[in-house]
Parts: structure tokens; C-alpha cells; sequence
């Protein structure tokens, strides 16, 4: 019997998909590079054949920021789920936060299945790969009994996870389990995971943040017993391609550009190199066309943004990681909260505006965009822009508080935000606002100096005690924000008290200011001391004392406004 030849030709095709598919079954780089057109840069190739071949079922990476790691852990499930037959295989994808897996794993499984939905059609051959993405969290397929899943968004609470990870169980027995951000995971959730890794093809992969001592991440890294049943890697910022000056894409010049555009800078890890080492010395890099402290001593949050390392007790970081962590997981409900908002104005060109929204602890940016009056021309703002003129600055902070409902605007009163403060109390058109107006004056004297510095450390030392007290509910995709709390040092100063590093010394090492953690200091610290007058409250009569040494250390302070004398 002759074959025609477009069934020899089918039949050839199909011989060759299945090769292809017994090929990748144990050569993850060849299906990334035939399925996906993609490439990993070398360490992320390294850790990607012990997470899915490795001799051990289980996997911890504790990475540095800006890695791509979230990237390269949607892959691992895509390669999971579509390399094996569909009733054997399921994906489990949990973080400390429902909204942390669907912004992150589950959004690039969309866009890759989107991608190679678009492709087939254009090259007009069926869908490669079974099923659809749901609203729902889940990757589904239709059988004959109904639908089942491939891959699934859970984050179980502490109490029943065993519970739901246990109803997710695939009898085929290819089970795997992915971990994002699993810095913030709890332990409860990893016992329930060790009761899914029961057959000899599950496996399990973490990656996230060192941030936080004391986790059930830092301790895996550190305690033997768990340690030697874990295959555990760390990235470093300087094994990405950005600082190894590795070329992933040779022959495809705008796909090497996308790639190191989504990971970290070496500008970033330079800038942190100056500002979150101790001692050492500045010297230029030719090879960089940078200046760089190669041999200082870096705190903490330089060891777990750069060298992806949990950090050590005891170094001049002044905001816990532990508390950050923890901020950032925490879920607060902010209905019914008294609305706060926060505005700290661009100083510079390169700087952000940030209107932060405090409900009762919720703390977010002001993330809709809504519409203001500008001299009769309607315009659009969010709760982020670059530096604006003082008038267009006040009419979109009132717009943004008319629209919350605000009772509070507060707004720094140094500076450009001075100026944006006396035009919201002085022009007609805001005569009629809904809220109360706080210029907070941060170069007041401290209420205690033997304590604070100044006014800017007591301050951050309140964001302190919220952080600490459980108080806060950060957004957990505000990597900027984190980083920015991350990189906050001190010491102390001539009478022990605390002293943050100064802002102009941010501002340079960073190429900008912290303007996210000022808008947030803004709308959560007790703004009642900073506004009242010293006398406020004193009767005819009373005696206020003061202590002549701070008088003396007003006229000899740079920020106070009797310097010089």
C-alpha cells in the first residue's frame, strides 16, 4: 500500500512531534528553546535542570532582586503541564498572597498561552497545548467526565492547608508544586506540601527574597535537617547578565534587549554598592563607566536585594526585613477606614509625585486614574507623576481627595510641597474641600532629642513601631517601596540618638529620592505633635522647661532655620 504524499508527509510530522516530546521529556533547554523561542542566561539554565531533573524532588532559591525569577518559575510549570499527557500532570501555584500569584506566575502563564494560541492560528495548525485559563485561577481541560485541572492558583490559610492541597492531588501522581515569593510562606503550608510529595514524580520548587530571618524559608537555608533534603541555589545579582556581560540572545539583538531589560541594572547594584556599604572606598569602574565601593561591608539589605543572602542581626539597617516581609503578606480590610493621604511632590525631574492612601493600615498608592480640572482643559491623573508645577500639583491632589472622600491630605511642608499647600488654603477653588489640610513640618526639632535627632528620624522610627506592631498592610507588588525601606540605614549621633542617613546622601546614591516610603511616613505617622504648637494647651501661669543644650544644638543644626548664627 502507497501513502500519498500528504499523508506521508503528516505521518513523517507526527513522528517528529513525538521525538520531539520524548526529547524534552528530559531536556527542558531544548523545549524552551523549540516551544517558547526562549533562552535562560546561565544560572537561571543551571538551577532550571535541578528544579525539574535534579536528584532531589525538592528546591529553594533565595535570589536577589530584579532576577527574573518569577519569569523562569512560569516556565517551569508551562514545561510541567504541556510536556506530559494532561491527565497525568497538575501544577499547584501558591504565594503569601492570592493577588502575588496571580500578578506574577499566573499572568505569564496568560501571555504564553495567548502567544502560542496567536501563533497556531497564524500558522494554521490547532492549539498546541489542551484547554483555556479561566477568571477562576485555574488552567482547565474538558474530558468526557467533565473538566479537570492542569495548573491552579491556591493560597490555603494556615489552618486547612493540608486540607486543600490534598483535594488538588493528581492520582497520576506528576504533581508539582510552585512556590512564589516563598520568603513569605508560612510553615503550615510546607508540611502540607510535603503530604502531596508522596510519588516519585512530584516535585517542588521555592524561590523568593532572603528578606526575613526566622522563616520557614531562612530556616531550610540553615537548619541540616531540612537543608540536605533541599537542592538549594542562590542568585546573585552578579551572575545576571547585566553584570556578567553574558549575551543570551546573539543572534536576536531586541530579544538580549528585553531580556536585560527585565532584570536588574548594574546602575542599580552600583548605586547600592555606595549606599548600603560601610567604610571601604569609591573608585572607577573603566569597565562600567561607574563609580563603585568594592570593598566596603554591606548591610542587610544589601545582602538580600544584591548578593541574594539573608542579612545578619545587628547591621545599620534600620527597617526589619522580617517586619517589611510581613507588612507586604499581611491583608487588612480597609472598609469603612477614615481615608489619609500621604503626598510627597517631586523635587526633581527624575523624582515621582506619590499620592499614598492610608485605610486604617491599608496603605496603597492611589492606583485609579480619574479626571481634574486643569484652567478648563480636562487632564487625567493617577496617584503617581513625574515634577509638576506648584497650582497642577494642588488640583490633582484635590481631585484624588475629593473623589476618595479624604479627611486628611497631609502633605510634607518643605519645599515644593510648601507651596502646593498654601495654593489648596488660598485659591477659590478649593475653598470648599471635603478634608482637613496638614503641613507637616519636618524640620522641627525632635519631641525628644536624646532620642530622635531630629523630626525626620522620629518619624521613621513611628513607621518603625507600626511595622513592628502589625499595623500595616503594604502592597506586596510595591518593589520600589520595598526597596526603598530596604535601604534606609542609620547610626547614632553625639547623644545616642537615632540619626537617619541623611536624604541628600539617598538622593545622590540613589539617583533620586525615596519618595514611596516618604508618602508613606506621611500617611501613617501621628501627625498630631508635629502640628500643635509648644505652647498649645499651656494655661497663664505654666512653665514650659526646656533644655538649653537643644537650644544650642538649634543654632549650631544645618536644618534648622536659625543656621547659621
Amino acid at each position: 500500500m502507497l501513502l500519498d504524499g500528504v499523508a506521508f508527509d503528516s505521518a513523517i510530522q507526527e513522528l517528529t512531534e513525538r521525538s520531539k516530546k520524548s526529547l524534552y521529556r528530559t531536556d527542558f533547554a531544548a523545549w524552551l528553546s523549540d516551544v517558547m523561542h526562549e533562552r535562560m542566561y546561565a544560572k537561571m539554565a543551571e538551577i532550571s535542570h535541578d528544579v525539574l531533573f535534579g536528584k532531589n524532588p525538592r528546591t529553594l532559591i533565595k535570589s536577589a532582586n530584579g532576577t527574573g525569577k518569577t519569569h523562569g518559575a512560569a516556565r517551569w510549570v508551562l514545561y510541567w503541564i504541556t510536556v506530559y499527557p494532561a491527565d497525568e500532570s497538575l501544577a499547584i501555584c501558591t504565594a503569601p498572597t492570592l493577588a502575588q500569584v496571580r500578578m506574577g506566575i499566573f499572568a505569564y502563564l496568560k501571555e504564553a498561552y495567548g502567544y502560542q494560541k496567536t501563533l497556531a492560528q497564524s500558522q494554521g495548525r490547532a492549539m498546541p497545548w489542551p484547554g483555556w485559563i479561566s477568571e477562576q485561577d485555574a488552567w482547565q481541560y474538558h474530558t468526557p467526565g467533565g473538566n479537570r485541572v492542569l495548573a491552579v492558583a491556591r493560597v490555603p490559610g494556615a489552618s486547612d492547608a493540608v486540607s486543600q492541597f490534598q483535594g488538588l492531588r493528581k492520582t497520576g501522581g506528576r504533581n508539582f508544586i510552585m512556590l512564589d515569593e516563598a520568603g513569605g510562606v508560612k510553615e503550615p503550608i510546607y508540611r502540607a506540601i510535603d503530604k502531596l510529595m508522596t510519588s516519585d514524580d512530584s516535585r517542588m520548587a521555592g524561590i523568593g527574597n532572603p528578606d526575613n530571618l526566622g522563616t520557614p524559608f531562612h530556616e531550610r537555608f540553615i537548619d541540616e535537617r531540612f537543608a540536605r533534603e533541599y537542592q538549594l541555589h542562590t542568585i546573585t545579582a552578579y551572575e545576571t547578565p547585566n553584570l556578567t556581560g553574558e549575551v543570551v540572545y546573539p543572534d536576536n539583538p531586541e530579544k538580549e534587549r528585553l531580556l536585560r531589560s527585565g532584570l536588574t541594572s548594574a546602575r542599580f547594584v552600583f548605586e547600592m554598592e555606595r549606599m548600603l556599604k560601610t567604610g571601604g572606598e569609591i573608585v572607577y569602574d573603566p569597565k562600567f563607566d561607574a563609580e563603585r565601593n568594592l570593598t566596603g561591608t554591606p548591610n542587610g539589605a544589601f545582602k538580600s536585594m544584591v548578593d541574594g543572602e539573608f542579612p545578619a542581626e545587628g547591621d545599620n539597617t534600620f527597617f526589619s526585613g522580617t517586619h517589611i516581609g510581613n507588612a507586604r503578606a499581611r491583608e487588612i480590610d480597609p472598609t469603612g477606614s477614615r481615608v489619609i493621604i500621604g503626598f510627597d511632590p517631586a523635587a526633581m525631574g527624575g523624582d515621582e509625585s506619590v499620592v499614598m492612601v492610608n485605610r486604617g493600615g491599608h496603605c496603597r498608592i492611589f492606583g485609579e486614574t480619574i479626571s481634574y480640572d486643569e484652567g478648563g482643559q480636562t487632564r487625567q491623573t493617577t496617584g503617581l507623576w513625574s515634577h509638576e508645577d506648584e497650582v497642577t500639583a494642588a488640583r490633582r491632589i484635590h481631585a484624588i481627595a475629593t473623589h476618595l472622600g479624604a479627611h486628611e491630605v497631609r502633605i510634607d511642608a518643605g519645599g515644593l510641597g510648601s507651596g502646593i499647600a498654601a495654593q489648596l488654603m488660598r485659591l477659590p477653588e478649593f475653598r470648599e474641600k471635603c478634608y482637613e489640610l496638614i503641613k507637616v513640618d519636618g524640620s522641627r526639632p525632635s519631641q525628644n532629642k536624646r532620642r530622635w535627632a531630629n523630626t525626620r528620624a522620629e518619624n521613621h522610627d513611628q513607621l518603625r513601631d507600626l511595622l513592628r506592631g502589625e499595623s500595616l498592610d503594604l502592597d506586596p507588588d510595591d518593589k520600589a517601596l520595598r526597596s526603598q525601606l530596604q535601604a534606609v540605614t542609620f547610626d547614632y549621633d553625639k547623644y545616642r540618638a537615632i540619626a537617619i542617613t541623611p536624604k541628600k546622601e539617598m538622593r545622590t546614591e540613589m539617583n533620586g529620592s525615596p519618595d514611596r516610603l516618604d508618602a508613606l511616613i506621611l500617611a501613617t505617622i501621628n501627625t498630631k505633635p508635629l502640628t500643635e504648637n509648644e505652647l498649645r494647651g499651656l494655661e497663664g501661669g505654666e512653665t514650659l522647661l526646656q533644655d538649653p543644650r537643644d537650644l544650642l544644638d538649634e543654632l549650631f543644626d544645618p536644618e534648622s532655620e536659625w543656621y547659621p548664627m
